[in-house]
């Protein structure tokens, strides 16, 4: 076999140095690809589809997939936004300390004291100066017992004969019950709050206390407590019901139907006051627009409803079946329904539906400086007309583009087309009234803790149970959204009510009035 010649040599070198350089252009191309891809990824195929990300404000897909060079600051660097002055707020933020991690009304334990051998055996040659303490944060397992209210009874002593003399019994905390405040209060939010079901707080109160109490006795105790807050839960409607512009969602749930032992599918009507975020739970075994009657006052005589504004919603046919028969109620849109219908567009037919994904997070993005902002109104109703208005008509033109390949009616890009088609008037509602949000999020995540319920107690016993349910929903979504404690609300409404005047002024007992009452007490410390 004859060596290879200097001249194969040269040429088989020059020719490992092409394949390497194309190997180097390949691999760069690879890799610009797969951040691009990354990005989608991230941006579009996340699991929290309806949850807006600040972070896909910010593309970093190079000057080559761009087609121009990002702009640059005063010196080089990138323009800084609110998001960044954001970021930079952010982190300068310092530790919490224990004292802002926890409450001040924190009990205190102190559970021993320890002192040097040398000052116990002469504690008269010693004198304290000062102490430290060594703190945990600890708790003892809740005790069931028995709260015993004396009711002695008398005679006079010079007179054996008279009549004895007693005081009356106090009324029960829960009429027909033997279920004091604080127990019946914490068997609510441990199935309401924590989604624990009843039998299995029936297993924990044998295990932790030897105590037999059966399901059916908790579910009567529950039942018994609906009907005495029933009032306060009416207070809480006229609350809700007292403004012009109204969130309105539903979500189903499975009850028993009695004498067939199988479920049937009821419906919690979940409604919001925007202005003030008071959220209202009705429940009923149907979807019609005879549930909304019910909710905003149908008047047989006048044939019109008491209620009109402003209702934020998303497509489904009740509203605008709503609207047509009654004056007085206009219609807002739900941006966030109609980016949920290209979202699951998106992986049929990616051209045209992530150019509309990103045209909305850049309406997303506006409202997002406004709520940093905390502009009024009146600022807030320009901004959207000068900044989401035109991003708006843009979002319409691409919308209409993609109608003009006449994508199947069925398909997911042809539902998404034919949702915004029906709701675009809405849309534009809702951009242009200040008043408005923009979308319906608010209200689906107040609807949230009834799914996770579900998940846990699968369905409810009855009818009835459902809007026993709506009821205590009601009252602890709006212990969170002003910021009490459930179960301390329910003791304290519950003491209330055993002084029979209280129901005349059920008005004061609600979380809104009791928040209010609390803020001006602590306001008066202040000043």
């Amino acid at each position: 076999m004859s060596e290879p010649s200097s001249f194969d040599l040269q040429a088989l070198l020059k020719r490992v140095e092409e394949l390497e350089a194309a190997l180097r252009e390949t691999t760069e191309h690879l890799a610009a690809a797969l951040q691009l891809n990354e990005y989608y990824r991230q941006q579009l195929h996340g699991s929290k589809s309806e949850r807006y990300d600040p972070a896909q404000e910010h593309l970093d897909l190079g000057e080559d997939t761009l087609g121009k060079p990002e702009p640059s600051g005063p010196n080089g660097s990138a323009p800084s936004g609110p998001e960044d002055e954001a970021k930079k707020t952010k982190a300068k933020r310092t530790r919490r300390t224990k004292d802002q991690l926890f409450p001040r009304w924190l009990k205190t334990i102190i559970v021993e004291e320890l002192i040097p051998d040398e000052v116990k055996a002469n504690p008269e040659a010693y004198r304290e100066i000062e102490s430290r303490e060594h703190r945990e944060l600890e708790t003892t397992r809740g005790q069931v017992y028995w709260r015993v209210t004396r009711i002695p009874k008398f005679v006079l002593k010079a007179d054996k004969l008279e009549k004895p003399v007693t005081s009356p019994a106090p009324t029960p905390s829960i009429p027909g019950t033997l279920c004091g405040p604080h127990l019946i209060s914490q068997i609510v939010c441990d199935k309401f709050c924590d989604h624990l079901p009843h039998y299995r707080q029936s297993q924990r109160f044998a295990r932790r206390h030897g105590i037999e109490l059966q399901r059916g006795t908790i579910n009567t105790w529950t039942a018994q407590l609906a009907d005495l807050l029933r009032p306060v839960n009416e207070a809480i409607k006229a609350e809700v019901l007292d403004t012009d512009a109204l969130q309105i969602d539903e979500t189903p749930g499975s009850y028993l139907a009695p004498g067939t032992g199988k479920s049937q599918t009821g419906y919690w009507w979940a409604y919001r006051n925007i202005h003030t975020s008071t959220v209202y739970f009705d429940w009923h075994t149907s979807r019609a627009m005879d549930c909304l009657l019910d909710m905003l006052g149908f008047d047989e005589e006048s044939k019109t409803l008491l209620f009109t504004g402003h209702i934020q919603c998303d497509g489904f046919k009740a509203y605008d079946a709503l609207v047509k028969q009654f004056k007085g109620i206009v219609l807002a849109g739900c941006m966030a329904h109609l980016r949920r219908k290209f979202f699951d567009a998106r992986k049929q037919a990616p051209d045209h539906s992530i150019p509309v994904l990103l045209k909305i997070q850049g309406i997303y993005r506006v409202e997002r400086d406004l709520k940093l902002s905390k502009a009024p109104p009146g600022c807030r109703e320009m901004i959207r007309r000068t900044r989401s208005l035109p991003l708006l008509k843009e979002l319409k033109t691409l919308i209409d583009g993609i109608e003009k390949i006449k994508p199947l009616p069925q398909s997911k890009l042809g539902k998404a087309l034919t949702y915004a088609r029906n709701q675009w008037s809405k849309m534009e509602v809702s951009i242009l009234n200040a008043e408005l949000e923009i979308d319906n999020n608010r209200i689906e995540n107040a609807i949230r803790p009834l799914k996770l319920g579900l998940k846990n107690y699968l369905f409810m016993g009855s009818a009835e149970a459902g809007k026993d349910s709506a009821l205590f929903y009601t009252l602890i979504e709006n212990c969170k959204v002003h910021d009490l404690d459930p179960e301390a609300y329910l003791v304290e409404v519950i003491e209330a009510l055993r002084d029979p005047a209280m129901l005349e002024r059920v008005a004061e007992l609600t979380p809104a009035a009791l928040a209010a009452a609390r803020n001006a007490v602590g306001e008066l410390k202040t000043a």
